[in-house]
């Protein structure tokens, strides 16, 4: 998301050495995934807020000749196995949202080995919207008429924006729905139910205060990092059934401000929650 200031702002600058400045320190949680089924025995024991403690199987147990020993573990907070979906956003994501509404970079991801429930606490399911529709729902509910107008802001490909006026923009905008991309989604395209009720936030949340002195522009990525390799998700390889071509890795470059950045990756303009999630489910 690129703010760009106006030329008359009603608030006073935020000068160096402000939160903008500040480096935070990563947050941990603990989400703990309920057993599949009811006769799974269970490993993991929430002693309070902040520490869950291991237990060793009873099958490990025997085959170690009763060597072995129950290990605590602390974190930021956990959260147990009947924690929704919108209880673990607003204490997990809604902080880190309502920052980058105000300036600041943010990261949020999942760790954990498969079946542990990463999925489900990101992307969610139909009725049970995860971590990523609620924050993209804020952050449209909040910047909302705030929006620049599409093609606006343009990646240079050095991790930053070049601005475009108004005209150019237009001119571009009109370019480009005369030739269809399908890299630029449309809100105008039929959704799937099971698709829209994932995306679909009862609960109405936005950022507690947004610079009305600024336009914003949200634009979406999607890569995958394997075996030091990157590949992006979103790239438009043309189809070549004699001589298929594998993806290309990009590659990391650092910025003028000392940032990394995967060079040449593609970058999505996004106007709603709807179209930053259609462009996830096409990665």
């Amino acid at each position: 998301m690129k703010p760009a200031r106006t030329k008359t702002p009603r608030k006073p600058i935020v000068k160096k050495g402000s939160q903008t400045s500040l480096k935070d320190p990563v947050g941990v949680y603990c989400r703990v995934r309920p057993l599949s089924f009811p006769d799974q025995e269970c490993c993991i024991e929430v002693i309070n807020n902040t520490t869950v403690q291991l237990h060793t199987p009873e099958g490990y147990r025997f085959n170690r000749n009763g060597d072995y020993k129950e290990t605590q573990y602390s974190f930021k907070q956990v959260f147990g196995t009947h924690t929704t979906q919108k209880e673990l956003f607003d204490v997990v994501a809604n902080p880190l949202v309502d920052d980058l509404i105000r300036g600041k970079n943010g990261l949020l991801f999942t760790y954990g080995v498969t079946g542990s429930g990463k999925t489900h606490t990101m992307t969610g399911s139909p009725g049970e919207g995860g971590l990523l529709p609620r924050c993209l729902d804020m952050i449209f509910n909040s910047i909302g008429s705030f929006q620049a107008k599409r093609y606006v802001f343009k990646s240079n490909d050095r991790n930053s924006m070049d601005i475009q006026c108004e005209v150019d923009a237009l001119l571009e905008r009109q370019k480009r729905e005369a030739i269809p991309n399908p890299k630029t989604p449309s809100s105008k395209r039929q959704i799937d139910p099971e698709f829209a009720d994932m995306i679909n936030v009862q609960e109405f949340c936005k950022a507690e205060e947004v610079d009305e002195d600024s336009v914003y522009g949200v634009f979406v990525s999607y890569i995958e990092i394997y075996n030091n390799y990157i590949y992006d998700l979103l790239e438009e390889v043309p189809f070549d059934p004699i001589k298929p071509k594998p993806p290309q890795s990009k590659l990391l470059r650092e910025d003028k401000n000392h940032n990394m950045y995967v060079a040449g990756c593609t970058e999505v303009e996004v106007k709603s929650t709807e179209e930053a999630f259609e462009i996830f489910w096409r990665g």
